[in-house]
């Protein structure tokens, strides 16, 4: 009974943004618990689809970020996100056009298989219920730490045990993203450029162009945006 009164909930955008205001006024509120999160993900087809493509493979974004100095990540950090997103890295040779809106994507700022050995990354992620600024929404800065991080993770990818710091970013907001909801994050690499190189002749630090969309799980653009990320220690 609780779980399909929940999921009644759920699908109704309306109605669960009325319970945020209820919560603003009286302290009325459902959240999600960990376990459900965990639970309702897995079962979602978006999961599914990624879980059997062949192109992408499972990864630990916690772990990947270990392995580098990285500024602004949300991974692990509950208030942010109760559970960390599930995240998937794309090989060199995927159809990079079935994941992403091609048609708002200009061609040079595509996924670049040829500069990188990890051209993308998606996370699953779900909008926890604190985070938001106007009832019902995320708060604007959540969501560029959201960007961020997904951004750095594949920078992360790329060159491990680098310093990642990201130094631009543009964000063009298409439509309102949820709280207490899933969103589908594809972050992504296409253009890389020497900064320096140590006394041996090698590449030492670069910047790296990167990319991120949001997307409902109905495939809707919510958020557009694009980074310079500095990249120091690089050794790739």
């Amino acid at each position: 009974m609780a779980s399909s009164i929940t999921t009644y909930i759920l699908n109704r955008p309306s109605l669960l943004n009325s319970l945020v205001v209820a919560r603003r006024l009286f302290g009325i509120w459902y959240t999600r618990d960990a376990a459900d999160i965990i639970r309702d993900r897995a079962a979602l087809p978006a999961v599914k689809a990624l879980d059997k493509n062949t192109e992408c493979t499972s990864i630990d974004p916690t772990d990947v970020l270990k392995s580098s100095l990285c500024y602004n990540s949300h991974f692990g950090y509950q208030p942010i996100s109760k559970v960390n997103p599930l995240a998937y890295a794309w090989n060199r040779i995927a159809d990079f056009s079935i994941p992403l809106i091609t048609d708002v994507i200009p061609q040079q700022r595509m996924p670049s298989a040829e500069k990188f050995d990890v051209p993308m990354v998606t996370l699953i992620d779900y909008i926890n219920e604190n985070v938001n600024g106007h009832p019902g929404l995320i708060h604007g800065g959540m969501t560029t730490i959201v960007a961020h991080s997904s951004m750095s993770l594949v920078a992360a990818l790329n060159a491990p045990g680098a310093q990642i710091v990201p130094r631009t970013l543009n964000m063009d907001y298409r439509k309102p993203i949820r709280t207490g909801q899933f969103v589908k994050v594809h972050a992504w690499l296409y253009e890389k450029n020497c900064i320096s190189r140590s006394a041996h002749g090698v590449v030492d630090t670069v910047m790296i162009k990167a990319a991120v969309h949001f997307y409902s799980l109905k495939d809707e653009l919510l958020v557009e945006a694009i980074s310079d990320i500095l990249v120091a220690n690089y050794n790739s």
